[in-house]
């Protein structure tokens, strides 16, 4: 298996542990990620598409038209493969969105048919689970864990479209894999606050804590 990698912004910016230990697991379960040269912020489905989605859908299409068809594209962040996934949900739905998109990108010599398998790291973890249990050196046993799944992991789940989204079990199940257990809790599904801090800060605070 052999997919690109898309890291976003954050992660090599600020979580540059995410990136080194994730690429050390895929390394493990004998999956190639290969970087792609040129690829750009996705862009932020809290940020720019809530002020021009016509310049979101653009942003994204270009990065996907610089993938080089393996088995997809990978991501580790949850953001990135809203956006991704949107803008191929979006393409796809509309003949008139894919060629206004596919305009714009001409500009820069480019252009993008909405093929491109998107894909979060832990969807590729799950549909790999056997192989991580073959891998595991030190079983987490005794381990309890508070999975959050997070808003863009699941939603909006017609175009996430692979997790329930009331009754998720993805990640629950990858941790169970490592033999620790996976803790049920109120706020389990709820939104982090994070993208509320741009409109109120104060709520944002509140959710979080």
């Amino acid at each position: 298996m052999v997919y690109d990698l898309f890291l976003g912004c954050v992660i090599p910016a600020r979580l540059p542990y995410l990136e080194a230990s994730s690429r050390k697991v895929f390394e493990k379960l004998g999956i190639e990620l290969r970087d792609v040269e040129g690829f750009s912020c996705c862009p932020d489905p809290t940020g720019i598409e809530q002020l021009d989605h016509e310049t979101w859908l653009a942003l994204g299409a270009r990065n996907l038209s610089l993938c080089n068809k393996n088995d997809g594209v990978i991501s580790f962040c949850s953001g990135c493969v809203e956006t991704l996934k949107g803008v191929n949900y979006f393409i796809n739905k509309d003949s008139v969105v894919k060629k206004e998109v596919n305009q714009n990108l001409q500009k820069i010599g480019k252009s993008y048919d909405g093929d491109v398998n998107v894909n979060h790291f832990a969807q590729i973890l799950y549909q790999n689970i056997e192989k991580i249990k073959e891998n595991i050196v030190r079983s987490l046993e005794g381990f309890k864990v508070a999975v959050h799944y997070g808003c863009h992991y699941l939603r909006p789940s017609e175009i996430i479209n692979w997790d329930d989204p009331f009754e998720p079990i993805t990640i629950d199940e990858v941790i169970k894999s490592l033999g620790a257990e996976s803790i049920d809790y109120d706020l389990k599904l709820e939104c982090c606050g994070n993208p509320v801090e741009k409109a109120d800060k104060e709520l944002s605070l509140q959710i979080i804590n």
